[in-house]
């Protein structure tokens, strides 16, 4: 038994994932959507796999040659903008026609017993169908009083459909033959070179030239992943995040560009939170924020429909004051705003008296021209910076503003000087005296945010599951080539 896989497409709605390669390797759920199938085919003891390809197929030649357990032959269809898939699987005539094979379309992420359950599948050929599904753009089937399959077509409506096509297909030697027979016909004699495979199938269905009866799948997961709307879908399936958000028993929230953006709340966010609150989940909110205090981000929480109190927000600057409690600090120079300044002062500290042991650097949304002088003087007669954290930008709704990064940036090209110590995300310091404090598990909690370098970094860092939201810094493509990969990937929290 081969399998063929055809993967000549260019997925342009996808782009700009797929400008510089072809959908099939864009992932989901942290591998390429090829793997699954790859896999799948493995599981099943299907020895050898012939994958069509034509957009950036050298792409696709690259990534199979070091996967083991496999054969797999590469065939290149140089038409691939001016034909369609029925060509692609032409060109495999002289390897395929008159032989056993399954017949599946590259842009699949699939649960790895399907191939397997249509290889065991009783019939020799077999059309493999999820009976409880009904999608408007995927192919559909009905089927005859003989229980084999009449019709396929996306144009089926929901009251005649027997089930959706996932698009995997069995054939016999003899159906092999007959099938592409028929796509000979149809490119040759008709020459047309644009039209799906399923156009050959459809017309061999309802002549009685094929049997195939369907092969229920249902149970088992798939997506055909085609736009941003079905990544996001086989991000969710795949990952298993609702299965694994069961067995979480405390979540952290990042406040910016996850619970709003600028002045915005996030849309479905705070009935998001009260549902997770309503399962018993711990909640508590993280912020690298260090311009306000706990009750000000509490108050803002509200505000927007968040319950939320100062007991649950957890800030940059609270690993701050405990390094500087703990180093026996007495003085210290603020470079930050007043809130800042009033946290340092009750928690004992002398702020702005004398020569201090430190500059503490914040996000300072009031900074003045004195203000960085001030803080510079010290800088440059050798006093050491501590930030509160190292974030480059924020994110409003007027597009990306200076975070407490740039400052640093700037100080460091006038005084050659960067900070000693940075804390806040990604930092597990920030975290870790709530953990101590509450006995938190870190295998039981999930950490929410939408950058890749703090949140998710934080994440790794603590040893907690961490999803990605795309509602703030990050958005999908940029997390195709990164090194920091979380666990779950959300549009927004309002989609959890």
């Amino acid at each position: 038994m081969l399998g063929v896989i055809l993967a000549a497409g260019v997925g342009s709605r996808l782009r700009p994932m797929t400008n510089a390669k072809p959908k099939c390797l864009v992932t989901t759920a942290g591998k390429p959507i090829l793997q699954y199938q790859i896999e799948a085919y493995r599981k099943a003891g299907v020895q050898q796999l012939i994958i069509v390809v034509g957009y950036e197929g050298h792409a696709i030649r690259d990534y199979c040659k070091h996967i083991k357990g496999i054969g797999i032959t590469i065939v290149e269809n140089p038409d691939y903008e001016t034909t369609n898939n029925m060509y692609s699987l032409h060109l495999c005539r002289e390897r395929v026609a008159g032989r056993p094979f399954i017949l599946n379309n590259a842009d699949l992420s699939i649960d790895p017993a399907i191939v397997a359950r249509l290889v065991a599948f009783e019939a020799e050929d077999a059309v493999a169908v999820d009976t409880s599904s009904y999608d408007e753009e995927s192919m559909k089937v009905t089927v005859n009083d003989a229980g084999f399959i009449d019709d396929i077509s996306k144009g089926i409506a929901e009251a005649d459909c027997f089930a959706s096509s996932i698009d995997f297909y069995k054939f016999s030697s003899a159906s092999s033959r007959v099938f592409f027979e028929e796509i000979d016909r149809i490119i040759h004699q008709e020459r047309n070179l644009k039209d799906w495979t399923e156009v050959a199938m459809q017309r061999l269905f309802r002549a009685g030239r094929l049997s195939f009866p369907p092969c229920d799948i249902a149970g088992l997961d798939w997506v055909e992943v085609d736009n941003y709307q079905d990544l996001a879908l086989s991000d969710r399936i795949f990952s298993g995040l609702d299965r694994r958000l069961q067995q979480v028993d405390t979540v952290l929230l990042d406040l910016d560009g996850t619970l709003f953006v600028g002045r915005d709340v996030i849309p479905g966010a705070p009935a998001a939170i009260e549902r997770l609150q309503a399962l018993g989940k711990r909640i508590h909110f993280l912020s690298n924020n260090s311009s306000k205090d706990k009750p000000d981000h509490a108050a803002a929480l509200q505000a927007l429909g968040i319950p939320c109190s100062p007991e649950q927000i957890v800030l940059s600057t609270d690993a701050l004051v405990d390094y500087l409690l703990a180093e026996g600090v007495e003085k210290v120079h603020v470079l930050g705003t007043r809130s800042l300044q009033a946290r340092l002062l009750a928690a004992g500290f002398q702020v702005g008296n004398g020569e201090p042991e430190y500059v503490v650097v914040g996000y300072d949304t009031e900074l003045d021209y004195p203000k960085l002088v001030a803080a510079c003087r010290h800088i440059n007669a050798g006093t050491d910076i501590l930030a509160t954290h190292g974030d480059a930008f924020c994110p409003s709704e007027h597009g990306p503003i200076p975070d407490i990064g740039a400052l640093l940036a700037m100080i460091k090209v006038a005084t050659g000087k960067g900070p000693k110590k940075v804390f806040g995300k990604p930092s597990g310091e920030m975290v870790r005296p709530l953990i101590r404090q509450h006995g938190l598990d870190p295998a039981r909690t999930l950490l929410v945010g939408d950058r890749l370098h703090t949140d998710i970094l934080m994440a790794r860092t603590l040893g907690c599951l961490g999803m990605l939201v795309l509602s703030g810094a990050t958005t999908r493509d940029q997390l195709e080539d990164a090194e920091i990969v979380p666990d779950f990937v959300l549009d927004s929290l309002g989609h959890l």
